[in-house]
């Protein structure tokens, strides 16, 4: 009985198709492995194949020859309702991904994909226990490091984590100690760390940021690309964020002045040093912030690490940093803990900031931080013809979470039978419902007004 097709089972009619063959074995080889059995129908009609002298030889080359690495799959023949059929048993490669006719493969299903760059490079270093930044830059020299960032950053290691290296060490001999140097030569980590001019050699590994008009992206007010190390991006995105969001002052009980960002700035903070950290720098695109006027969101290159899910993010989960080497020196100044705890952290602080959890997204490519502010009671009631009584009493219900009749008389002054059609016109416009029956009822606010205390849910889709 031959199996049906799936994750790890192909079905071929004939040796003619041998390049689909080849390209099967390449797609296997990159996921778990698999079978092909030739000389059988897509809906398992056993036809055969004809063996001569040489056949399976033959076959054998092709895929070696085709296949990178090259793979020397074991092949068979077995006989099936009296008719031969060709059985080639493909393993799992332990260096991934494997190239058929120079495109890299995986098996998805019942079909094989072809990867994106990006997915082909994350599968390479990740089978080998590598991260892209670790790889040396041939065209880069020590020349290209900037000594005075390099003593400033021993300096601020040694103050943050006690780091005991001295801020006078060489530059080869604290890239060394970074584990920054390969071959001699300068790594990606290295460079995005610490180099003159990054963008020489990444030009790639920009940050930009962006102030929208409103709540898309069709009209900008501001825009800033910075074109530097690593670890001035986060420091100029962050200045970027400052000068674009408002800080918000109220007088508390005992009439104490408080202030206060419209977003918890070290849940921002954390959102661009996770997204400078953890991108993926093969890819051409580059980290971003957006901020709107009711959101404000932090994107990079990259999908969550295989086997991290969006749901991991909300409780202590392991942390896999997509650029081993960036992450160990982020480390060291106390950009990053390195423990799981970064997007914890980031709920946490917007919880006591009292505005909505932080949103997280992965998908094509890209990861998506989304923080949302609390629209303000008034800004929510904008278009509402309400008069000055009703303008008044809201904020009560707001507060308080509901209100009877005889409150609102007592906060607004009114006699019952304004009070109760002013209540009646607050449920008949969708502002209030009704809770309770008879003299037990009371008001609160509708739905779709407490849902309006956030922005749409996807602003500047």
């Amino acid at each position: 009985m031959i199996p049906d097709e799936g994750q790890t089972v192909e079905r071929k009619q004939s040796l003619g198709e041998w390049s689909a063959i080849v390209e099967t074995c390449a797609a296997f080889a990159t996921a778990q492995g698999g079978q092909v059995y030739v000389g059988v129908k897509d809906d398992g009609t056993v036809l055969g194949v004809q063996i001569g002298k040489g056949t399976l030889e033959d076959l054998a080359n092709k895929i070696a020859q085709n296949t990178s690495p090259r793979l020397v799959p074991s092949i068979t023949t077995h006989q099936v309702e009296g008719r031969t059929v060709i059985v080639i048993e493909v393993q799992g490669n332990r260096a991934k991904p494997v190239y058929a006719f120079d495109r890299p493969l995986s098996r998805s299903g019942r079909t094989n994909q072809r990867l994106s760059v990006p997915e082909a490079a994350e599968l390479y270093f990740s089978s080998r226990g590598q991260t892209w930044d670790e790889t040396p830059l041939p065209e880069a020299t020590l020349q290209d490091i900037d000594a005075q960032r390099v003593r400033r950053f021993l300096e601020r290691a040694k103050a943050e984590r006690q780091w005991n290296v001295d801020a006078g060490t060489s530059v080869e001999q604290a890239l060394r100690q970074l584990n920054l140097l390969r071959d001699e030569k300068p790594t990606v980590a290295a460079v995005l760390l610490f180099g003159e001019n990054p963008q020489r050699f990444l030009l790639q590994a920009k940050f930009r940021c962006a102030r929208f008009k409103g709540d898309d992206t069709v009209d900008f007010l501001d825009m800033k690309v910075m074109e530097s190390t690593v670890i001035d991006q986060v420091e100029e995105a962050m200045a970027f964020v400052r000068r674009h969001i408002s800080m918000a002052v109220t007088i508390e009980e005992k009439l104490e002045r408080t202030e206060r960002w419209e977003y918890p700035l070290d849940a921002i903070r954390e959102a661009i040093t996770n997204a400078v950290c953890h991108r993926d720098y093969a890819s051409s695109s580059n980290v971003q912030v957006r901020i709107f006027d009711h959101s404000l969101e932090v994107w990079n290159p990259g999908e969550l690490p295989p086997g991290l899910t969006v749901d991991d993010l909300r409780r202590t989960h392991e942390s896999k940093p997509r650029n081993k080497l960036v992450a160990e020196a982020f480390f060291l100044i106390k950009y990053i803990e390195q423990f799981g705890t970064g997007t914890g952290r980031m709920i946490e602080d917007c919880r006591q900031h009292d505005v909505p959890e932080p949103q997280f997204e992965s998908r094509a490519n890209t990861f998506r931080i989304a923080f949302q502010k609390l629209v303000s009671l008034p800004e929510r009631l904008m278009g509402l013809e309400l008069n000055e009584r009703q303008r008044t009493a809201l904020p009560h219900v707001e507060k308080r979470g509901r209100l009877t009749r005889r409150e609102y008389e007592t906060i607004t002054g009114a006699p019952t039978a304004t009070a109760k059609r002013d209540l009646s016109e607050l449920v008949k416009c969708n502002v209030l419902v009704t809770r309770g029956r008879g003299r037990s009822v009371s008001y609160e606010l509708a739905a779709q007004i407490v849902s309006r205390k956030v922005s749409r849910e996807n602003p500047g889709k």
